[in-house]
């Protein structure tokens, strides 16, 4: 987990996504005015499995909750970011806890399946993906899930940044890795479509113009939220703050109405 405090105000909860960590933030969070949280979600970096602690979204929630609400009080509400699976998190706190949020940035994510039908099939997928990992290896499932068309813009990133991403990936715990798909995956997730238009807040939607399949759901998402812009990032795909950090950062404090030095 990382925190950086450069004011006291304002506060940003950024959440990454699967076989992430809190370095994944290392090349945006100090360029975010104010006090930035960067934690690691269950089941990743420096988490640890403790027993009798499941890592489904519920008990993801209320560690965020319990984090927040213990350490940085003084701080909410405050914005929370969430890219892919931190998308799906960010947008679970926020159904769960709307007192504790200013503002909503959901980057490349979505608020769960609709139907159950969508749901199974996803668990079975996320299942097999699983047994992949634990049987073939993290290197060959690292390997694999670079190879995604999702992840294909990412090739044409520098060397360097692609092997640091690879690294953060490799040091991962497979085990851990694996009750995360069987546990939080978006099969597992409840369906939070219902609470979009629940939540009040302003929320921007952040996608990579060459992820059609996450702009589409932000189209979605975006009929139904009552306060939310969608700003589709040109040149890019799922992961925006790694292939396009500088567009990203100005995205972020310009839709909080914030200014950079």
């Amino acid at each position: 987990m990382a925190v950086h405090r450069q004011t006291t105000a304002p506060s940003w909860l950024l959440l990454h996504g699967f076989m992430g960590s809190h370095h994944d933030y290392d090349r945006v969070a100090k360029r975010l005015p104010g006090t930035v949280i960067v934690p690691d979600l269950l089941g990743h970096g420096e988490t640890e499995a403790r027993a009798g602690v499941g890592f489904d979204m519920t008990t993801q929630v209320a560690v965020l909750h319990e984090l927040l609400h213990q350490n940085y009080s003084a701080l909410l509400p405050l914005t929370i970011v969430g890219y892919s699976m931190g998308g799906r998190v960010a947008i679970a706190y926020a159904a769960s806890y709307p007192a504790d949020v200013l503002r909503l940035v959901v980057e490349s994510g979505r608020p769960g399946l609709a139907t159950e039908a969508e749901r199974l099939a996803r668990r079975a997928h996320d299942a097999q993906l699983a047994d992949r990992l634990l049987t073939a290896g993290l290197p060959a499932f690292v390997l694999k899930w670079e190879q995604l068309p999702l992840f294909a813009s990412q090739r044409h990133l520098s060397a360097v940044v692609q092997q640091a991403v690879r690294v953060g990936r490799l040091r991962q715990s497979p085990s851990n890795l694996a009750r995360s798909l069987r546990e939080m995956g978006t099969g597992q997730q409840p369906n939070y479509w219902p609470e979009l238009p629940k939540i009040t807040v302003p929320v921007t939607l952040l996608t990579g113009e060459l992820d059609t399949k996450f702009t589409a759901i932000a189209r979605m998402m975006l009929a139904q939220l009552p306060k939310a812009t969608h700003n589709v990032i040109a040149g890019v795909g799922h992961n925006v703050h790694l292939e396009a950090p500088d567009r990203y950062v100005a995205s972020l404090v310009r839709e909080a109405s914030y200014e950079t030095d």
